[in-house]
């Protein structure tokens, strides 16, 4: 069911949302690995979800054998770059961005009126609008497998009982 949405995603407009947010990752190309899976997500949002970099980081704390704890300084210099840089692309590229995602997410919205191209369009609008959270502040993001996601969501929960 994801690869139709994704070919769906994609044939109706995923490609040209995906090298807006491809332009803006070379455009700042010093981070460039921290913005292309974003822009890989843009071209096939399907089948993955954002989830911030504090619930991941929870994670890994509850499962402390799973990972190794090599870069603890290298984190908090990270975490201090990614602010800033955050900063930097909501004020230049990450509003723009997030208008676009906005106003076709409303658009694919009107155009459920017609009955034949809900199944199209009310998936494509959640995409965007999922995509719009995420294009205002990609650094503190990160774009992992549904059910990878779903897993951390529950141990988190868990954790919390």
């Amino acid at each position: 069911m994801t690869f139709i949405g994704n070919v769906f995603w994609f044939v109706f407009g995923g490609w040209a949302l995906g090298l807006v947010y491809f332009l803006g990752s070379i455009i700042f190309f010093p981070v460039f690995w921290y913005l292309f899976p974003i822009s890989r997500y843009a071209f096939w949002p399907f089948g993955r979800r954002p989830i911030s970099r504090a619930a991941v980081e929870k994670y890994k704390k509850l499962h402390p054998e799973s990972f190794s704890d090599a870069g603890s300084k290298h984190k908090v210099v990270s975490l201090t770059v990614r602010r800033v840089l955050g900063i930097i692309w909501a004020l230049t590229f990450g509003w723009v961005l997030a208008l676009i995602c906005l106003i076709n997410g409303l658009i694919n919205l009107l155009l459920c009126i017609f009955v034949v191209t809900i199944p199209i369009c009310f998936p494509n609008a959640l995409g965007l609008f999922k995509l719009a959270r995420v294009s205002f502040v990609p650094f503190t993001v990160r774009i992992l497998r549904s059910k990878l996601v779903e897993e951390i969501e529950v141990d988190i929960q868990r954790s919390k009982l």
